[in-house]
């Protein structure tokens, strides 16, 4: 997938176009670096992104990793269901705050990428 099609609706700007293998980082003004590495691309069914937990800000002093799926439906109707979940996150404090703050940026994410895909709109 092309970074300029995520600038378009998520980051401000990426390293790299996701590419199975690849470590990109995505930027953003308000909160920095952050660095993924594409683990598994399955053309219109499965992106899987791996993070670091420390590298992401999620945690002080643990530096463990969490995969991030991304799976494609089509559906009847001629649309595309989108399903995104995260495994990997520690069950302490940190990580339940980590994986809900990510899951609220992971449903503006969807929300961003509807707008765009719908109405060519930029909601950020």
């Amino acid at each position: 997938m092309s970074s300029n099609r995520l600038n378009r609706y998520f980051t401000e700007r990426s390293s790299g176009d996701l590419a199975e293998g690849a470590c990109i980082t995505w930027h953003w003004e308000d909160w920095g670096d952050f660095p993924v590495t594409v683990k598994k691309m399955e053309k219109d069914r499965r992106i899987e992104l791996a993070l670091d937990a420390r590298r992401w800000q999620k945690t002080k002093d643990d530096s463990y990793e969490v995969l991030i799926v991304f799976e494609f439906e089509a559906l009847e109707t001629g649309g595309t269901k989108l399903s995104i979940s995260e495994e990997g996150w520690k069950s302490d404090a940190d990580g339940l705050k980590a994986s809900h703050d990510n899951c609220s940026g992971w449903t503006h994410m969807a929300m961003c990428l509807k707008g765009y895909i719908e109405h060519g709109i930029d909601l950020r």
